[in-house]
């Protein structure tokens, strides 16, 4: 073969490759095109069309979607990866071994030669380098490949620093001194020049080649938390054909107009099929797999979706994705989560220790505000490593082309401070439910909260969020008061019945100022009648607060039996609830059936020490046997349902039977009949208006009344507590192994 003829055929090649859209065997008819700066800093695969100006994910931020020029590079299944002068040496020595070996030179052949000694001859004559463009004109695909590395890294210097970072440093504030990370990730954004990265002699960027990698292994090491996505084809459940487009659009609907109010924290506006779909898999499937459980129609996908979200969730755990949608995926799973083999088996602890994880890595529990409002003089009262710019919490996130003032960023700033009060509302819950000890820290923006729901953006369920944030919130301060007048109990000149009537006061104006608030902001009709999840939500915690008195250590005798009535009250109220809101609640948590559970069994021990002629014990009975049905219908409201309410309600009449045979609940001993009875103070209330009239002769309809009928019925004669009962302690829940003491920190 002539050497004439070996270039023109490289030749040919080179222009087919730069002008043909298929020049790398691809069969697809549209352009090669680069991934747009959106697309490419995100990591994921840029999707998009060639009748369409920009890509689909830069469609769904509405933002610019600006791409570089394509640089084909080096052809798959070609060995030659040298690069610079190396790369010029070989193809100028394969060259003259082409030409030797040819039979017959021809005098192209010698021209292109003596070419070739001019150009070695002339090396050291200095010369204008030549332009990149040049360079793309003359050269092959290995010659663009050569040089559009370092385009595209020019190119991500400037995208990944950003103008506010480079503001920041120039400052020399350290603003996270406490925080060593943090501030070798600020170092991490210290980048050498240009001319020192290529203004090296060959020699020594040799010498810099294999310390450079490992430079960059350590700054990337270092670098400020970034979100890890989990999406791709090989998670995504439509991809896998495990759901198909439309069915998803049902499954989102479904969600937002069914389950919404049951597990907070999702902003329909935000959390669209394409949106979630694009940020995060695990969300994207968990949501559908929660709607495909209501679904009396939809038990084989919502067997698939559960089974691929439990997958997801592992794969979350091993490979460290991290993103505001991932701790709502965890926190979207958690209600309906599947019952174990045992009562402790199911992973919501776990769920909720892994998105509080996730959700400090990302900086979800900092306050949002500007640089220029932290600082001495500005009154605002706040320390710098408890606030974030929110220009780099959107970067962050993954949006720092987005403004943080634009009504798109308003929205995802207040999807990060939803997120996290959402964190904190349930696993507050979760604590007092099954007796464990908090874990999500409260912080300034929690404290600060109460208006947060005021807002042009709100979200509709807003309201009820906070005013749940606020009640967990608060009970701190209540704690503390009820503690300290049990501790100074102790006294000798102490009156046990003034302590007791302090706590009841202290109690009852929490309460009322919470009503007060949140009555009129979330109530329902004429009367602003709490929706049901949450009148069990504050039930419940009032009950806690009154067995943690109980139990109290330093609480005197009379402090123990005061709160007998007020207790009782409190647990069947909390059924009450249950029962009359049975429409509202075929979506019930977990956590509410642990709840109910609790009151049932706390309500049905203290029925237990009742006087021997009472109907109290009866009815109380009755109220739990009603409760048990419900929870047991609830949790089979579609066949595949399973839900945990069903071993609970299961449960519940499983004890009630034995409780009404005199076998395996404790009951009150015999009572003396000389031994004359201890009536104790009634509970009073601010709507106590109802004087006792008659004594009940049978079994009261519990479910039927209203929170002042049933205290007004707990007050009558003969409703009476045995003398010998000195409070409910552990010692008599020891029926229900199960069953744990909420952690109220008293």
């Amino acid at each position: 073969m002539q050497m004439a003829a070996a270039a023109a055929a490289d030749l040919r090649t080179v222009t087919l490759a730069q002008t043909s859209p298929q020049g790398d065997g691809d069969d697809s008819p549209r352009p090669r095109q680069a991934a747009c700066l959106v697309c490419r800093r995100s990591k994921i695969k840029c999707d998009w069309k060639p009748h369409q100006a920009r890509c689909r994910r830069c469609v769904q931020l509405d933002c610019e979607c600006v791409r570089p020029a394509y640089h084909p590079g080096r052809q798959k299944g070609i060995k030659n990866k040298r690069t610079g002068l190396d790369k010029a040496l070989y193809q100028i020595d394969q060259a003259v071994k082409r030409a030797r070996s040819t039979g017959q030179k021809s005098p192209d052949d010698d021209r292109i030669l003596s070419h070739l000694q001019d150009l070695l001859s002339g090396v050291n004559t200095p010369e204008p380098p030549p332009t990149r463009g040049n360079y793309g004109s003359t050269s092959g695909n290995g010659d663009d490949d050569a040089y559009s590395d370092e385009g595209e890294e020019e190119e991500q210097d400037t995208v990944t620093m950003p103008d506010f970072i480079q503001r920041t440093e120039q400052s020399l504030a350290i603003d996270d001194a406490e925080n060593p990370l943090q501030l070798l990730a600020r170092a991490s954004y210290i980048q050498p020049s240009p001319e020192s990265r290529h203004g090296n002699s060959p020699q020594q960027a040799h010498t810099a080649s294999t310390q450079g990698q490992t430079e960059d292994e350590i700054q990337a090491f270092f670098a400020p938390a970034q979100v890890h996505l989990d999406v791709g084809p090989d998670v995504d459940p439509v991809s896998l054909g495990l759901v198909s487009e439309d069915e998803a659009d049902n499954l989102f609907n479904f969600f937002h107009r069914n389950l919404a109010h049951t597990r907070w924290g999702l902003d329909p506006r935000l959390y669209t099929v394409e949106f979630t779909r694009s940020r995060s898999a695990f969300l994207y499937t968990s949501i559908m797999a929660a709607s495909a459980l209501f679904l009396p129609s939809a038990a084989a996908l919502s067997k698939r979706l559960s089974n691929h979200a439990r997958t997801l969730a592992h794969r979350v755990m091993v490979n460290r994705y991290r993103s505001v949608e991932i701790v709502l995926a965890f926190m979207v799973n958690i209600p309906w989560m599947f019952p174990g083999q045992h009562s402790t088996d199911d992973e919501t602890c776990t769920y909720i220790s892994i998105a509080n994880t996730v959700a400090t890595d990302l900086s979800l529990h900092k306050s949002l505000v500007s640089p220029e409002m932290v600082g001495s003089g500005s009154g605002i009262g706040l320390a710098r490593g408890d606030c974030m710019d929110p220009r780099s919490a959107l970067a962050m996130d993954g949006f720092p082309e987005i403004d943080p003032w634009s009504e798109r960023g308003r929205l995802l700033l207040r999807n990060r401070e939803r997120a996290w009060i959402s964190l904190f509302v349930l696993e507050r819950g979760m604590s007092l439910a099954r007796g464990r000890p908090f874990s999500v820290p409260m912080t300034r923006s929690l404290k600060d909260c109460d208006n947060w729901h005021r807002s042009e953006y709100a979200d509709p369920l807003d309201g009820h969020l906070v005013s749940m944030a606020v009640l967990r919130r608060d009970l701190d301060a209540l704690f503390a008061t009820v503690r300290a007048l049990c501790d100074g109990s102790q006294m000798a000149s102490s009156d046990g019945s003034l302590i007791a009537q302090s706590i009841q006061g202290a109690i009852e104006r929490f309460f009322d100022q919470w009503h007060t608030e949140w009555g009129v902001s979330i109530g329902k009709g004429p009367d602003r009648r709490l929706p049901p999840y949450v009148e069990i939500l504050v039930t419940h915690t009032r009950l806690s607060i009154y067995g943690g008195v109980i139990n109290h250590p330093t609480a005197p005798l009379e402090v123990r039996r005061f709160f007998h009535t007020a207790g009782l009250s409190s647990a069947l109220n909390v059924m009450r609830a249950a029962i009359q809101g049975e429409s509202q609640l075929q979506s019930m948590p977990n956590n509410t059936a642990i709840m109910i559970s609790f009151a049932a069994c706390f309500a049905l021990t203290l029925s237990s020490y009742t006087t021997g002629g009472s109907a109290l014990a009866p009815s109380v009975r009755n109220l739990i046997d009603e409760t048990a049905t419900v929870l047991e219908r609830i949790g089979k409201v579609t066949r595949h349902r399973n839900g945990l309410s069903v071993m609970y309600g299961k449960y519940l009449k499983q004890i009630v039977r034995r409780a009404a045979t005199g076998d395996g609940i404790t009951g009150a001993p015999v009572r003396n009949m000389s031994m004359p009875v201890t009536e104790t103070a009634p509970i009073t209330t601010p709507n106590s208006f109802l004087e006792p009239q008659t004594i009940w002769p049978e079994p009261m309809h519990f479910s039927a009344m209203s929170d002042d009928q049933i205290v007004q019925a707990l007050n009558q004669p003969g409703n009476d507590f045995e003398p010998s009962f000195g409070g409910l302690s552990w010692d008599d829940m020891t029926n229900f192994e199960w069953l744990y003491w909420p952690e109220v920190g008293i």
